[in-house]
């Protein structure tokens, strides 16, 4: 008797958050997050790259990926596991070290967490650094009263970052 395999997968998808300095805007990705796989994932295998370390300056010895990991992982089930990225300090390396981390074909569909004033550089940077790939978006509304302005000056160094990270051809 011919036995066939099972060729079904099991869901599988994969949850980019990236880390904030600024602590309300890092706990609003990480509320937006935790509400977006809750109502939309509730019974799927989720993994969650949780990319930030500490910034050059910053008074905190806790990495942002872990300070994410400890808000998180009270509100996870069987179905949630976590990778940590504690080297990342900007929106280049995040993704980079994704890139360099992760195996997108394990997962079904891939979404970055990040702040909707953040969207527009993040997505230039996705576009270089995860080329060929699918990336759906989950973006928090929270900011704060100069968010915009100080990513008119960010966005300028676009492509200074992704020299720094990648070698790009």
């Amino acid at each position: 008797m011919l036995h066939q395999k099972n060729n079904t997968q099991t869901m599988k998808v994969l949850l980019i958050l990236l880390g904030c300095q600024i602590a309300r805007l890092l706990n609003g990705r990480i509320q937006t997050a935790v509400d977006f796989v809750s109502t939309n994932h509730k019974n799927t295998r989720v993994d969650w790259f949780l990319s930030g370390g500490v910034k050059d300056g910053s008074a905190n010895t806790m990495s942002e990926a872990e300070q994410m990991a400890r808000t998180i992982l009270p509100h996870g089930n069987a179905n949630w596991s976590v990778i940590l990225d504690t080297v990342a300090t900007n929106t280049a390396q995040n993704f980079a070290i994704a890139n360099q981390t992760l195996n997108f074909t394990l997962y079904s569909d891939v979404y970055v967490v990040t702040s909707e004033f953040h969207y527009g550089r993040a997505k230039r940077m996705t576009d270089r650094i995860f080329t060929n790939r699918r990336i759906k978006w989950v973006l928090s509304p929270l900011e704060e009263r100069d968010s915009r302005y100080w990513e008119t000056i960010h966005i300028r160094n676009v492509d200074a970052d992704l020299e720094r990270v990648i070698h790009i051809g």
